[in-house]
């Protein structure tokens, strides 16, 4: 069975616990409290709930822009099992890359490489 707080983050379980060990705390010492200490408590509570949520919508805020993605795998394939040769694109260029156990070599490619899928149909 879910339980109301097993749907909430950490960081605001943490919060709510401190609110709530502050709030035990301001009622505990009301007796022999002056008004200026009990008014001190209060700004500091507010002080704090504020604080607390400038953090979590600062945590929660996007991006404007999207960064695009600087190296993406386009194809790869093995050549054998400890050998393999892929397609990468970093920057808006295309490599091709030989990699093994213990090597790996980067080749620049001349034009805009692309993988080429053939149908059944078309091979011999």
């Amino acid at each position: 069975m879910k339980t109301v707080l097993a749907s909430v983050s950490p960081r605001n379980k943490l919060l709510l616990a401190a609110g709530l060990l502050l709030g035990l705390v301001a009622f505990a010492r009301l007796e022999g409290m002056s008004a200026t200490s009990l008014a001190r408590g209060l700004l500091g509570a507010v002080a704090l709930a504020g604080f607390g949520g400038w953090l979590m919508r600062r945590g929660h805020s996007r991006s404007r822009f999207a960064l695009s993605e600087r190296m993406k795998v386009v194809s790869r394939t093995g050549l054998s099992p400890r050998c393999g040769l892929a397609l990468v694109e970093v920057d808006g260029r295309d490599y091709l890359v030989a990699f093994g156990d213990s090597f790996a070599e980067i080749h620049r490619t001349r034009g805009r490489a692309r993988p080429v899928r053939l149908e059944k149909e078309a091979l011999p």
